[in-house]
């Protein structure tokens, strides 16, 4: 493990492909595959636009993870912005919230995972692949950042092109009368919709939970963030479009593997179905990379026990984060709802989101960002980015809401706790 009497630090030897393949790879996952279906079954036909509202919304808080991403190029992302430029209690409530959604989001899509497996082979238990899934990806991130990269590099190439392939093939079957009746649910339905579906882009973030590995962070991380981002959302437009004219948005709705549902109607379901299990794969091990960086970080700061501070000699990883955010990852998949695991991951995120467009405001305030996005010094984006996560956040239902405001009041109560018992024993 890492020397004592000094500060545990990353090796920095990722690249801007290396960025971009993870936030494509945390991005394209369990959202496109599964959520579509259910965000399907609130817009109705009119889902290629919630597709389109959730991006715009994503993009704004993007340009802010950019600026805050080249200007405090430190493992830990959205807790280590709040921590700095905020105050460390709001810094650790927002790594505590961000952590919790993506656990549930890797949950998710580790089950997701596992119902395109049961698909693809019936005889498969859908949560016995979750769980292979999960140890898998532990494994692998504990043996080195640079080899997670590599794998996922491979793995998202894979997926893309399985998308690609649906929708180059689906194009010209498109039925038009499925967009009949275009928005049964009303234009708050719409919304409803996207907020659900801004789960299938809160992925671009993962890019800056790794900055302390990404070289030259200043430039790559808003150039892997943008890049992952708009990809992302070029893919899924078209995606939504060509499902939704194969079948109908009914047949998505009711369906646990939605776009394989489609892709059927053209003989590709097992193209499809491949492409599930690498994207599902990729946003797992990309998930597990990027919360056990929030956890070194917080331990750094001696928040959390600092034996998850620890950095493995051999691989240059933060074994205990690691193995940590695997095991909570599993007992969730194990044990919660798919449809409420996604509601609640689209709450903290919006939440953190919110704040971390708080700190982008913050950082414009104390002097220029590494790279500005603002217009006439005025971070507009971060305006516009932290009123669309609040009212995004806010439509997803009382019961998400309660649910994230008890995770809030949780973090809180552990913040003064866990002081207060290491100032005792210290």
């Amino acid at each position: 493990m890492s020397s004592q009497g000094t500060e545990p630090k990353l090796r920095r030897e990722l690249t801007l492909i290396d960025a971009i393949s993870v936030g494509l790879g945390a991005i394209i996952g369990a959202g496109i595959f599964v959520v579509i279906g259910l965000a399907a079954g609130l817009a109705g036909p009119a889902v290629v636009l919630s597709v389109v509202i959730a991006g715009i919304s994503a993009t704004f808080t993007a340009l802010s993870f950019c600026e805050l991403g080249a200007s405090l190029p430190k493992a830990g992302g959205v807790y280590e912005y709040g921590h700095t430029l905020l105050h460390p209690l709001v810094g650790f409530v927002m790594g505590w919230i961000w952590v919790s959604g993506n656990i549930v989001l890797g949950a998710t899509a580790s089950l997701s995972f596992g119902f395109y497996l049961a698909s693809a082979f019936p005889w498969v238990d859908p949560k016995l692949g979750a769980v292979a899934l999960i140890a898998t990806v532990t494994v692998v991130n504990i043996l080195g950042a640079k080899l997670s990269a590599g794998v996922n590099n491979v793995i998202v190439a894979g997926k893309v092109l399985a998308l690609v392939v649906f929708v180059l093939v689906g194009l010209s079957s498109v039925n038009p009368v499925h967009f009949q009746n275009f928005m049964p649910g009303g234009f708050g339905s719409v919304v409803t919709a996207a907020a659900l579906f801004y789960f299938a882009y809160i992925g671009f973030p993962r890019i800056s939970t790794m900055a302390e590995e990404i070289v030259e962070p200043e430039k790559n991380i808003p150039r892997g963030i943008l890049a992952a981002l708009f990809i992302s959302m070029a893919i899924y437009v078209a995606v939504a479009v060509v499902a939704v004219g194969l079948v109908g948005y009914e047949a998505l709705a009711s369906s646990t593997a939605p776009i394989a549902t489609a892709a059927e109607q053209l003989g590709v379901k097992a193209v499809v179905e491949a492409g599930a299990l690498l994207a599902t794969f990729s946003v797992v091990l990309t998930s597990v990379m990027g919360q056990s960086r929030v956890f070194f970080a917080m331990a750094r700061n001696r928040e959390i026990p600092s034996s998850l501070a620890r950095v493995s000699e051999k691989f240059g990883t933060p074994v205990n984060s690691i193995l940590l955010s695997g095991a909570i990852m599993l007992v969730l998949a194990l044990t919660v709802d798919i449809s409420g695991l996604a509601s609640l991951t689209s709450f903290s995120v919006l939440f953190t989101h919110m704040l971390t467009n708080i700190a982008a405001i913050k950082l414009h305030g104390i002097g220029s960002p590494k790279k500005s996005y603002a217009i006439k010094r005025v971070p507009l984006h971060a305006y516009i980015g932290a009123v669309l996560s609040l009212a995004l956040a806010l439509s997803l239902g009382a019961a998400t809401i309660l649910a994230g405001l008890l995770n809030l009041a949780l973090s809180i109560t552990w913040f003064y706790f866990y002081k207060a018992f290491s100032k005792n024993q210290g």
